[in-house]
This record gives structure tokens, sequence and C-alpha cells, in this order.
């Protein structure tokens, strides 16, 4: 064997060897990966938007493999037949949906059994300053609603529903806020005619933030104003600066003890 028949079989060898070590740091990399990750899990992705309270079946939905670790099964739902569901009723968007969204188990519910002219909503909540762990389903709250100035008009607290029962509290999700920050909400069912409805989805879509109040186990009491504007709280900012002034005033004539 010559000289360059000799540094031939050297380079082969070599790259036979250096081969065999990317497999073997492949390999372990991956094995890494896995062990990190802790392997794979099945969960369900929407393949179509769904509105609220509309449908969702086998064809709305496909099986995805995503790491473990990022999906809690406690969470996350990896087969319809996960949800109990009466017989005669299908399992239904809990609020509108779009396509992508991996589903968690308040974002789906049984079909709502109505009777007649009643509607049920559902209504995203924070769940700091609207749920706070108190108000459960079959508690009774007001709903209350805070509306910016608009076309020089006032800002108003506005009392949307008065004494309304919580039918069902979903799980906690994360929501985008219009400052593009993450925060906590929950959705929240009622039952309520059409107009009590009407009312609160509008408070939901316009308002600047939503609370529950809750009711008092042993009635609702005076309720009081409707509404709160800013306007009445410049009268009442006044109204206190005018009876302060007038408790100075009472005590500098009152006769001082000697």
């Amino acid at each position: 064997m010559n000289p360059r028949q000799r540094r031939g079989v050297l380079l082969m060898a070599l790259a036979a060897v250096g081969a065999v070590a990317v497999f073997v740091s492949v390999f372990t990399y991956l094995d890494d990966q896995q062990e990190r990750f802790g392997g794979s899990a099945t969960v369900l992705r929407l393949t179509e938007d769904v509105g609220a309270y509309q449908p969702i079946g086998r064809d709305s939905v496909e099986q995805v493999e995503v790491p473990s670790m990022y999906f809690d099964p406690e969470v996350f739902i990896t087969d319809l037949d996960e949800v109990e569901t009466p017989e005669d009723q299908e399992l239904v968007a809990s609020s509108r949906l779009e396509s992508g969204v991996y589903l968690q188990r308040g974002m789906v519910e049984p079909q709502p059994t109505l009777t007649t002219g009643e509607r049920e909503i559902a209504i995203m909540v924070n769940a700091e300053t609207g749920v706070a762990g108190k108000v459960r389903p079959g508690s009774t709250v007001d709903i209350y609603g805070t509306f910016q100035a608009r076309d020089h008009g006032e800002a108003c607290a506005t009392r949307v529903i008065t004494e309304v029962e919580v039918l069902d509290i979903g799980e906690l999700r994360s929501q985008e806020t219009d400052a593009g920050g993450v925060a906590g909400v929950v959705p929240v069912t009622f039952r309520l005619d059409p107009d009590a409805a009407l009312r609160l989805a509008y408070a939901e879509e316009f308002s600047t933030k939503l609370r529950l109040a809750l009711v008092s186990a042993q009635g609702n009491g005076q309720v009081g104003d409707q509404q709160f504007c800013s306007g009445d709280f410049d009268d009442l900012i006044e109204r206190m600066a005018d009876q302060d002034s007038d408790e100075q005033t009472d005590e500098r004539r009152a006769p001082h003890g000697g």
C-alpha cells in the first residue's frame, strides 16, 4: 500500500469516527430534550372559528402532539368524550373561540337547557376585580359597568343588572388586554330575559370594566340609584367641602370652657 492509499484509508477512518460522533451527539441531544420536556401529550385544537353556544363536534377539532410540560391534562382537553354531557345535549362553546385555539375545559359546556323566553349568556369577567373566589354557581349578584365619557358626556358607573343568579363559572384563562398585557379572566354564565341579555352584552363590549357585586343572602335591601356619573361625583365633593367648612365654623363659634 503506497503512502497515498494509506492517507485515503486514514481519512475514511476519520470520517467514519466523525459520523459516529455526530450520531451519538444528535441522539444524546434528542434524549436530553425528551427528558427535559417530559415527552409529549395529545390535545385538541380547533380547526375553525366557533361562535358562542355553537356546537363543537369532532369535525371541528384535530388532535395534535405537544410538549407535556406545557399542557396540564387537568386544564386541556384530549378528547371531547372527557366532558360530561347529557344524552339529549350536545357540546357547545361557552364563548366565541377562534381557529387554532387549544381547547381548555372552561371553553366548552353542555348545550344550555332554557325555558320559553330565556337566554343563557356568558361573559368574560376579570378574575381579580370580578370574582375574587367568593362568587360561585348559585350566588346572586349585581353587575356593574364603568363607562368612559363620550361625545362631551360624563363618565359613569352603572348597575347594568340587579339580582341575577350565577349559573356557572368556568376555568381561569389568560386574555390579552387592550394595552398589550395579559389578564386572568373567568367566563361567568347567567340565564336572563332578552332585554337583560342585551344590556349585559352591550356592557361587556363597551364598558371599561365589569364587576360582580355579591348580594347578601338576607336580600338586596335598598339598591339606590342605578347610575353614578362624574357630575354626581363633583357635586358630592362640593357638598363634602361645604359640610367640612360649616363644621369648622361651628367649632370656632363654640364657647371655650375656662
